[in-house]
C-alpha cells in the first residue's frame, strides 16, 4: 500500500507537468507557415516610404532610414490614391496612378496572399507638443490638441520613430520666422531644453516631411 501511495503521487506530479506544459504551447503565439517551404513567415507585408520611380514594373520606393528598395509589383494589386477634396482614398488604376505619381509622394504597399494594396499619398498634418527628451534616435513630446481616440489610448506622449537622416529642422529664435538650424538634426534634438514647443509636420505614417523648434510669429 506504501508503494502504491508514492507511485501516485509521482504520477500526479507527472501529469501536472505535461498538462502545465500543453498549457504554456498553447498560449505562445503562432505564424503561419508556407505549405510550399514548410518555414514560418509573416502573412502579410507592408513597406512605407517616398515615391521614387516606376518604370518596367518595378515600383522603386524610399522607405525611411534605410536604402532604396525595388520592387516588383504583386499581381491584381487593389490601387488606392489619397483625394485632397474629398479627404478620402478612392480607386484608381494600378499603372496610370504609378504613372503620374510624383517623387517624395507618401507611399504604402501591403502585399498579402490574396489581397495585395497600394495606397498613394495620404492627408497632411502636423503633430504639436512640448519636448520631454531624445534617447536612440527617438523623440518623445507631450502633445497639445491631440485627437480624443489617441489619448485614451496612448495619453498625451508622443514618440516618433527614428528620423531619416535628410529631415530638415528648422528653428525660431526670439519668435522671429523659422530659419535653417545649423548643425546635425540628432545633436540639436539632444540638446532641446524640456517644455520647448516643437511642431512635427508629416504625410502619412512616419512620413516626416520636417521639424520646427520654437514658435513663429504669425
Amino acid at each position: 500500500m506504501r508503494f502504491m501511495t508514492d507511485a501516485s503521487r509521482q504520477d500526479v506530479i507527472t501529469l501536472g507537468f505535461v498538462l502545465g506544459m500543453a498549457v504554456v504551447l498553447g498560449v505562445v503565439p503562432w505564424t503561419p507557415v508556407s505549405a510550399q517551404t514548410g518555414k514560418a513567415g509573416p502573412s502579410q507585408k507592408t513597406e512605407r516610404g517616398r515615391f521614387v520611380s516606376y518604370k518596367d514594373g518595378t515600383l522603386t520606393i524610399q522607405a525611411n532610414s534605410v536604402a532604396l528598395l525595388g520592387n516588383k509589383l504583386p499581381e491584381n494589386a487593389k490601387t488606392l490614391v489619397w483625394d485632397h477634396d474629398k479627404g478620402g482614398y478612392k480607386p484608381a488604376s494600378t499603372a496610370e496612378a504609378l504613372n503620374q505619381a510624383k517623387a517624395g509622394t507618401w507611399f504604402v504597399i501591403q502585399v498579402a496572399k490574396d489581397n495585395s494594396t497600394i495606397r498613394i499619398g495620404s492627408r497632411k498634418g502636423e503633430t504639436i507638443g512640448t519636448f520631454v527628451s531624445f534617447k536612440n534616435d527617438r523623440l518623445l513630446i507631450l502633445g497639445k490638441n491631440l485627437g480624443e481616440s489617441y489619448v485614451l489610448k496612448y495619453g498625451n506622449n508622443v514618440h516618433f520613430n527614428k528620423f531619416r537622416d535628410d529631415v530638415p529642422i528648422y528653428e525660431s529664435v526670439d519668435s522671429g520666422d523659422y530659419q535653417r538650424a545649423a548643425g546635425a538634426l540628432r545633436t540639436i534634438l539632444a540638446n532641446l531644453k524640456e517644455g520647448t514647443v516643437v511642431t512635427v509636420p508629416g504625410e502619412g505614417d512616419d512620413n516626416i516631411t520636417r521639424i520646427d523648434i520654437g514658435v513663429a510669429k504669425k
